[in-house]
């Protein structure tokens, strides 16, 4: 899929070429952490101790296979801790973290603050969080601490654990329940997802229309899979992006794929999880590698999509750009010199080149520029936190699954076959990248 960005414009026009952010080895650092004393003070010393250290289990369990240490801060939340333990999320805090999996949920008023959109049960609760301090950069840590502990809530070992919890807390607390991944102390959680709204825009091989209408391509597959996992019936529709966009903005429970994440749409939306990644940069037929966009001559002739926001960084940046209205003719362009380089992505380039015709391979790399990720996101007006968990667990579950891996392996198999374009998956995630 390469994509167009903009919160009113974006236009899904080919392949995206997708890399990986990261191997395993990124993720071996520390992480210091300490208790938000968030918890309610009708719970005893050795209730809120016993929350505390199935909390800390919790996380260290989800993490303990993935080379990530956490390290106690301090007992105060003035040491600013990289995470917080049981932050309970309310209207004053909630841009101020990555909200990582909530915990459990309480009764709230009392000095007890209350979780806005937090379920349609009559009573208005607080939900507590393992929470992530924002930082430049710490949006991508924060996806993957999410779907680590979400498939960690699938577990076996979870539910023995939360199980083990629950019924010491029934003592005091009768009506404590587990659902959604949370412990409940006040009594079954409602999560409407009856109305929701399942839309797409339309990407070739991710989201298509085949026969009779209907969607097909990986990403399609992977909502339709998450949607069965909730035994939920809704049709997935599609639709222009312009009419996506307003839909999320002004209405709840809408569902849509697939949504590049940029900082403009963090009001917008809450992101389920990613479907692809995609690099965006400068390639040329022998030109030399430059490490920033910064070092890259002014005097290089530069193509673009019409109406792409790249041709507004490319202005932005010096060069002397040149719009086209198709990848093909970019890659005319370059190969007849009238362009230095193509901005765009490798997928761009695997589009918009006739192997027959031309060494596509000879069109490489000579600066990157950034990396964007297109999500199952869920529009943030008015939709219960506890339904982006719902699917967040349910995304989990899928991407584990021996079927959607199948359905994976079989798209993989075609993409190569038919179209030759080299990519790689990663937890679930198509790139369209060598991975060498």
């Amino acid at each position: 899929m390469e994509i167009r960005k903009g919160i009113s414009s974006v236009v899904f026009v080919v392949i995206v070429c997708l890399c990986a952010l990261w191997s395993s080895s990124t993720w071996a650092q520390a992480l210091s952490y300490s208790h938000a004393p968030d918890l309610p003070s009708t719970l005893s010393p050795s209730e809120k101790q016993s929350i505390q250290s199935y909390s800390l289990t919790v996380f260290k369990n989800a993490l303990s296979k993935n080379g990530i240490d956490l390290t106690p801060a301090t007992d105060t939340i003035s040491n600013k801790a990289d995470v917080l333990i049981n932050l309970i999320r309310d209207e004053n805090n909630e841009d101020s973290y990555f909200w990582i999996t909530p915990l459990f949920a309480f009764e709230c008023g009392n000095n007890v603050r209350c979780t806005p959109n937090a379920g349609s049960q009559a009573t208005t609760i607080a939900v507590s969080y393992i929470a992530l301090s924002k930082s430049e950069g710490s949006a991508d840590f924060a996806e993957r601490l999410s779907e680590l502990i979400a498939q960690y809530k699938g577990s076996d070992n979870f539910t023995l654990l939360a199980s083990a919890i629950r019924d010491e807390l029934k003592a005091s607390f009768p009506a404590t329940i587990l659902t959604f991944g949370t412990l409940s102390l006040a009594g079954e959680l409602h999560a409407n997802t009856d109305n929701l709204w399942v839309i797409a825009d339309i990407v070739p091989l991710f989201s298509e229309v085949g026969e009779r209408g209907k969607l097909k391509g990986i990403a399609a597959d992977l909502v339709r899979d998450i949607l069965d996992e909730m035994t939920l019936k809704q049709n997935i529709l599609s639709a222009p992006w312009e009419r996506i966009a307003k839909e999320a903005m002004t209405k709840s429970n809408v569902l849509v794929f697939s949504v590049i994440r940029t900082s403009e749409r963090e009001s917008v939306f809450h992101w389920v999880t990613p479907v692809s990644r995609n690099l965006h940069g400068l390639y040329g037929i022998d030109k030399p590698y430059f490490e920033s966009f910064a070092n890259v001559p002014k005097n290089f002739r530069v193509g673009t999509l019409l109406e792409d926001y790249r041709y507004n960084v490319a202005i932005e940046h010096g060069f002397k750009v040149k719009a086209y209205d198709s990848w093909q003719a970019l890659v005319d362009a370059l190969i007849n010199n009238e362009i230095d380089t193509i901005f765009g992505s490798q997928g761009a380039i695997d589009f918009g080149c006739n192997p027959k015709q031309f060494k596509c391979e000879t069109i490489t790399l000579s600066s990157k520029y950034d990396i964007s990720t297109a999500y199952l996101a869920l529009s943030k007006k008015d939709t219960c936190v506890l339904v982006l968990e719902k699917l967040k667990l349910a995304a989990a579950g899928v991407k584990m699954s021996d079927k959607f891996n199948e359905q994976l392996s079989s798209w993989s198999d075609m993409v190569s076959q038919e179209y030759g374009i080299a990519h790689h998956t990663e937890h679930g995630v198509v790139h369209l990248w060598n991975p060498n």
